[in-house]
């Protein structure tokens, strides 16, 4: 990763907050007096009390995974939006479509709220400033979690408070309520750490072989689905994912196309798991709203291992042997952004 000022690596994943969900949603516990957020891959859940929750802005997780592979240097987050759910919701279900005044928008009101950084070796709080000096991102104020096994974690709270006066937008009420949630979280108790689970992937050349059913339940086997086609794109979506939605009508659009360069599209449910299921209705609603005609399949016991997902859509790529080719896409895109990668994992398929 080159080095890249704080400012364009925040706007990055906050763009990425609106662009991509969790594969799991946030769970709430038995007494619902708080809500856990788990971001496996750095280490870190945050488990919101109630205080946190009963908010007009909102609290959304960002990053949670090691920051350059190999680096050791692991970071979670949370984004505070300071804006109205509505709004949020409304920005989400643009995915990557969004304007230039959308994009001014959101970076005066969407900013880190919390930085959880976990260093591994058994290194220290000086090391930590080493690692994140090459990154810009913020080191001053960091105050130290615990530790885990070989990791070590620290959290910063708050830390572009300095963007304020210049670059951060407050509309009415929502400058206070930040600064209560300033306060409510300047401890470490509702961070709980874990050794970091290590970024999973579907592995290259992996075979990919299942049987399963369509969302009509009809019978589906990946042999018959892969070997008709050169290249299949492979999209895991669900019905609660605003940026997986708000893509489709451009996956249909592709899937025109692809006719032409003998790849087609198919699609994976990760929340439907029968055709009886009230989200199966869901998904038959979206589907049609968003006049999509590619083939959506159900989960079969063992996709997640075979196709990991930690943020949907995320999208693989099959060749007819059925095998997985190429690098996976995290996030809602365009269709020309789609076709670009196809074009690539095709010209790779053909070259000798």
């Amino acid at each position: 990763m080159t080095k890249k000022c704080l400012g364009f690596f925040l706007l990055l994943c906050l763009i990425f907050s609106l662009t991509a969900c969790s594969s799991s949603e946030p769970s709430a516990q038995e007494d619902a007096s708080s809500v856990v957020i788990p971001l496996p891959e750095g280490g870190v859940s945050f488990r919101l009390p109630k205080e946190m929750q009963d908010i007009e802005g909102l609290l959304v997780p960002t990053l949670g995974y090691e920051l350059e592979r190999g680096s050791g240097l692991y970071i979670s987050g949370l984004l505070y939006a300071a804006m109205s759910k509505e709004k949020y919701q409304e920005l989400a279900a643009k995915g990557n479509n969004l304007s230039q005044e959308d994009i001014g928008f959101v970076s005066s009101r969407i900013f880190e709220y919390i930085l959880v950084y976990g260093i591994d070796g058994n290194r220290n709080q000086q090391d930590l400033e080493t690692l994140l000096a090459p990154y810009g991102l913020p080191y001053e104020g960091c105050k130290e979690i615990g530790t885990v096994g070989e990791y070590r974690f620290f959290y910063l709270l708050n830390p572009v408070s300095y963007l304020f006066d210049n670059a951060i937008t407050f509309d009415e009420g929502f400058r206070e309520e930040y600064d209560r949630l300033v306060q409510l979280g300047d401890s470490p108790d509702w961070i709980e750490i874990q050794e970091p689970m290590k970024q999973a992937m579907g592995e290259t050349g992996s075979l990919l072989s299942f049987e399963t059913v369509d969302l009509d339940g009809n019978p589906v086997q990946s042999e018959d689905i892969f070997g008709q086609h050169q290249l299949t794109m492979v999209n895991i979506w669900g019905t609660y994912c605003g940026p997986c939605i708000q893509e489709m009508p451009d996956l249909e659009v592709l899937n025109q196309r692809l006719a032409d360069k003998n790849c087609a599209i198919i699609g994976i449910l990760c929340d439907v798991y029968s055709p009886e299921d009230a989200t199966a209705q869901t998904a038959h609603d979206i589907i049609s709203d968003t006049g999509v005609t590619y083939l959506n399949l159900l989960p079969w016991d063992g996709w997640s291992d075979a196709l990991p997902a930690q943020f949907i859509p995320t999208t693989y790529f099959v060749d007819s042997q059925g095998r997985l080719v190429g690098e996976a896409a995290i996030g809602a895109r365009g269709a020309d952004d789609y076709e670009a990668l196809i074009d690539e994992v095709l010209s790779s398929l053909n070259t000798p």
